[in-house]
This record gives structure tokens, sequence and C-alpha cells, in this order.
């Protein structure tokens, strides 16, 4: 499939350890696509075939390929490293290779919803990437985000993976402020993995 290329490439793939959980089958994506599918309809939020939708950070497009089929839209799928866009099978919408930093002028205000999953805890300058986000998006339109939480299970499989932290809502209410922003909704899941990722970190511990 056609790549459209507005930036140069960045040496940012995704790393290989979370390329071999990243697959439709796995059950933690199963799960997160579930959580996603509750909280659309909890907040009354309709995927609709005329919307302008980017999956920002789109990595090997999972959660493309799982808003496409379920709710029949096209995605843009964006992403800053062009191999990594050769991993996407099956898109429906347009793959992008474009650094947001940019700010394409063709591009300002032009999405309706940008969803960005399992990508902020990879940034550096986590607010600035955001601020850089919401240039993209239309006035009253949606950042829908999804992070991995809670600092204290930060263990060397997030630095194995590539993250820089986990968060808390405290975190997303300071970058609220900061960005001046209006939260719809911010809710945890997952909560019943808790022991097993406390115990991971134990075990990991002794790997250093």
């Amino acid at each position: 499939m056609k790549i459209v290329i507005k930036s140069k490439s960045l040496n940012t793939k995704m790393h290989q350890k979370w390329l071999d959980y990243a697959g439709l089958d796995h059950f933690w994506m199963i799960w997160r696509f579930k959580f996603l599918k509750l909280q659309l309809l909890l907040n009354k939020i309709s995927l609709k075939k005329q919307m302008r939708i980017m999956d920002l950070g789109c990595g090997n497009g999972i959660l493309s390929n799982q808003l496409e089929k379920k709710f029949n839209v096209k995605i843009d799928r964006v992403d800053s490293n062009l191999n990594t866009l050769k991993l996407n099978k099956n898109a429906s919408g347009r793959l992008i290779c474009y650094n947001v930093q940019n700010k394409n002028k063709k591009l300002k205000n032009f999405y309706d919803i940008i969803f960005i999953f399992d990508v902020i805890e990879h940034v550096k300058k986590d607010k600035k990437f955001l601020l850089n986000a919401l240039y993209h998006l239309k006035k009253n339109g949606l950042l829908i985000i999804n992070v991995p939480s809670v600092q204290s299970l930060f263990s060397n499989y997030d630095n194995a993976v590539g993250h820089l932290r986990r968060y808390n809502k405290q975190d997303f209410l300071e970058i609220k402020r900061h960005l001046k922003i209006n939260i719809l909704s911010m809710n945890y899941w997952g909560l019943s993995l808790l022991p097993i990722l406390f115990l991971r970190k134990i075990i990991l511990s002794f790997y250093k």
C-alpha cells in the first residue's frame, strides 16, 4: 500500500518486545479495545464514516484495524517511522509518514478525533508532543489517549520496551492545566492485572 511521505523518517521504530505483544489475538489488545468501546459508549462518542480520524503513533496498526472493522471507518495511520508504517496490513485509510512537530499547515485543525495509544510514555517531552498533536485537531475535537499506569509498577520491562514513565490521574490533571484542555473522562483499566505486574517487577528486579 502507498505511504504518503510528509516528513523525513525518524528512528522511532517500535521495540521488538512490544511487537511480540502487539497482535490482534493477544489478550491485552483485546482487553484494551473492549475497554475503549465501553468508554466510547459511556461518553456517547460515535465514530462515523465522514469523520477524519488519526491514529497517531500507529505502530503496526492494531488499533486502526480494530476501529476500522468495528465502526466501518477509515483511519489515517500516522507514524514518524517509515519502516513501522510498512508493518500495517489491510489498511482502509491512508498511511502517512509524518512528524507532528512539523505542523503541516494543510493538516491544521484537520481531524475530528486523534487516538494516541501507548505512545507518549516513549516521548521525552510528552506535553510538547501533545501540544503538537492538538494543532491537528478541530475545535471541540477529541484526543483519546491510552498509557501504562501506576508509576510504582515501573520495572525493567518498561525500560526494555522504551518506556520513560508511567502515568496516574494527577499527571493528566497537570497535562490538562498545561495544555488548557478539558477532560471528558479519565479511567484506569486492567486492574485485575495489578498482582501480576507487581510480581513481574519483583522478578525482573533480579535481572538488572
